[in-house]
């Protein structure tokens, strides 16, 4: 066969091929193998962008305002009294009375005080309250009912006898008979530290939580959100449910639905 009839027909036997072998490699394509899904890599906490983080504005006088007003001259006390409203910069304090000293650095809340920041996003309900620094302290008796936002928008509510709060920093300490509840986060101790508005929760002295099934105790634990940790020191005991502990691993604070349905 002559060189030119051989590589026509050379060509005609290719293109035959392909064109038996096409449908076939398309057919398998339709129905191939599905890709191996890529490994999800954590992702860090992003920080935080909050108002609560914003400084109490010092140059924001404090204002009263109530139905009545005594002056002392010889304790330099001034006594406000008859459902008392006090502001400084977001914050606002109602009481049946409210004592200044010292040109209202300090002052005494009491008969039922109830203490809102819109900003900070936190609310404290205390039968007694005595401030310093201008309000932005304050040492809480006869009872301490804590609720705040933490930077991540979650909720927590502490309560107990007694504690303290600081405006600035949005931490506080109760103690005496301490509750906590966070979502399905139920725990109790005698002394509880609030940090960054709750970003942070330190529990002391015959620590006991619950989450769902789970149960955890010790004499000491500390709650991270940012870090999504949890640490127990102390006579440590566990009860759990592995299957929950995943669902949990990424947000300590909470179950998912599903681990909460099986419960």
């Amino acid at each position: 066969m002559a060189p030119a009839l051989k590589a026509l027909a050379l060509g005609s036997s290719l293109i035959l091929l392909a064109a038996c072998a096409g449908p076939r490699l398309a057919a398998h394509k339709g129905a191939g193998v599905k890709p191996v899904a890529a490994v999800p890599r954590p992702q860090p906490t992003p920080e935080p962008a909050y108002p609560q983080s914003r400084p109490v504005d010092e140059a924001r006088p404090v204002k009263v305002r109530s139905r009545s007003l005594r002056y002392n001259r010889a304790t330099q006390e001034t006594v406000f009294y008859g459902g008392v409203t006090t502001t400084q910069d977001s914050t606002v304090i109602l009481s049946k009375e409210l004592r200044s000293r010292d040109q209202g650095r300090s002052a005494r809340a009491d008969g039922g005080v109830l203490m809102t920041d819109s900003v900070r996003r936190f609310s404290i309900l205390t039968g007694e309250a005595d401030y310093t620094d201008l309000l932005r302290e304050a040492f809480l008796s006869e009872g301490v009912h804590l609720v705040s936002v933490d930077p991540y928008g979650n909720s927590i509510t502490v309560t107990g006898q007694s504690g303290d709060f600081s405006a600035v920093s949005r931490s506080a300490r109760v103690d005496g008979g301490v509750t906590v509840l966070r979502g399905p986060l139920r725990a109790s101790a005698a002394s509880a530290f609030v940090y960054d508005g709750g970003a942070q929760l330190r529990l002391q002295k015959d620590v006991r939580v619950a989450m769902g099934f789970n149960r955890l105790q010790g004499e000491e634990a500390l709650f991270d959100d940012k870090n999504h940790s949890l640490d127990l020191e102390g006579d440590v005991r566990l009860r759990v449910i592995p299957s929950q502990l995943r669902s949990a691993a990424a947000a300590p604070w909470s179950l998912s639905p599903t681990a909460q349905e099986g419960q």
